[in-house]
């Protein structure tokens, strides 16, 4: 079966999703797992660029740990960021760092402060080093309101999202600076894992503010998360605070061979940055149709500045519907809060399939709701 049908504007072929669908799937079931939960990239680095770095992994010295402080790659992040070598600790992925500050931090404070909704894997952590936490409510819309922040009656740890997971809303510079001016005695992380997709970077604040950390990735927004590798930006004395925390050989010899190869070759970067903007432009596309399809109020589409969307249903009935098509084609979404789908970006046929299906449950459920 051929599913080239036509000729797009410029004379290349164009795809025919609809035709591409059949292929996708036996007897009903894709045969593996559609991943539309993890908030990955569904465009993996090109072939050729892995291929060169494989042949350079080969004249690695495998026998010999690597550099305890990892100085060459700090510096080109240093250089890649625009700050001092001294204001950038290396991790193993910003979960290795986030489980480093909070057992870091927990050592002399008492409390932390938490959105809601966010990453539950703050709340883990918090809980594994015996350190309580109160969470500050987001509106129903996902954004962020002063006015009900909570009082803080000694130095706190404050742990932000921004683009936020799973609302995909960011917290405005200016609101984070209100905070940082009132609690100049807290520590604040800012998380910024899905930063690369939308939003303003307070990496521009630690300069003026040396209670501040900003987390950043390359698993989100670069799509290597299997290589684990993250690190937090500060002022000098919180990160060198922060690295005597640090356990000896987070980052692996390979893994820094890749990161030095992202932030040196040009194609790669270029590559990485193509396959973002890619989803982005996906992103945007499915929640204006998604949006579309929303008009009967049944559920409504968060804007997002993430690489995922939350849609929150008001009808639990049109929810589940969605929930048992989607499982029964191994098409994998989150359910992260009550009458809620938090839905990863996947790749344009995937994207199709997607939005096929919640519009079948819709037109059925407004079919069964209204049979005339």
């Amino acid at each position: 079966m051929t599913v080239i049908t036509k000729q797009a504007p410029t004379g290349e072929p164009q795809l025919n999703y609809a035709s591409i669908e059949p292929l996708l799937w036996e007897n009903g079931l894709a045969s593996a797992p559609v991943r539309l939960h993890c908030n990955e990239l569904p465009f993996d680095i090109p072939q050729a660029i892995k291929q060169q770095i494989a042949e350079k992994m080969v004249h690695l010295a495998w026998n010999r740990y690597p550099d305890f402080y990892n100085n060459e790659l700090t510096a080109l992040l240093a250089k890649h960021n625009n700050v001092h070598p001294d204001q950038v600790v290396l991790g193993n992925g910003s979960s290795q760092l986030i489980q480093q500050m909070v057992g870091c931090f927990a050592k002399f404070m008492s409390v932390a402060i938490i959105e809601k909704p966010t990453f539950t894997f703050y709340h883990q952590v918090c809980d594994n080093e015996q350190l309580a936490y109160r969470e500050w409510e987001l509106t129903c819309d996902g954004t962020h309101d002063l006015s009900t922040f909570p009082q803080l009656a000694e130095p706190a740890l404050i742990i932000l999202t921004s683009p936020n997971n799973p609302t995909g809303t960011t917290l405005p510079l200016t609101s984070l600076q209100v905070l940082l001016d009132k609690h100049p005695e807290s520590i604040f992380i800012v998380d910024e894992a899905y930063g690369e997709f939308g939003g303003d970077s307070a990496q521009i604040l630690i300069g003026q503010y040396p209670n501040l950390l900003v987390l950043k990735t390359l698993s989100k927004g670069y799509g290597m998360p299997g290589i684990r590798f993250g690190y937090a930006l500060g002022g000098k004395s919180v990160i060198q605070l922060l690295k005597k925390h640090t356990v000896p050989f987070t980052v692996n010899i390979f893994t820094e061979l890749i990161v030095r190869e992202f932030l040196t070759n040009p194609a790669f970067a270029l590559a990485l940055q193509q396959n973002r903007e890619r989803v982005k432009n996906l992103r945007d596309f499915v929640c204006f149709l998604l949006s579309d399809l929303a008009v009967n109020g049944a559920f409504t589409v968060h804007t997002s500045a993430a690489n995922f969307l939350l849609l929150r249903f008001q009808d639990a009935t049109l929810l589940d519907q969605i929930r048992t098509s989607l499982a029964s084609r191994n098409i994998l979404v989150s359910y992260p809060i009550p009458l809620c789908m938090r839905l990863t970006i996947g790749n344009e046929a995937q994207m199709n399939q997607v939005v096929r299906l919640i519009k079948q449950a819709v037109n059925a459920r407004v079919t069964s709701i209204d049979p005339a």
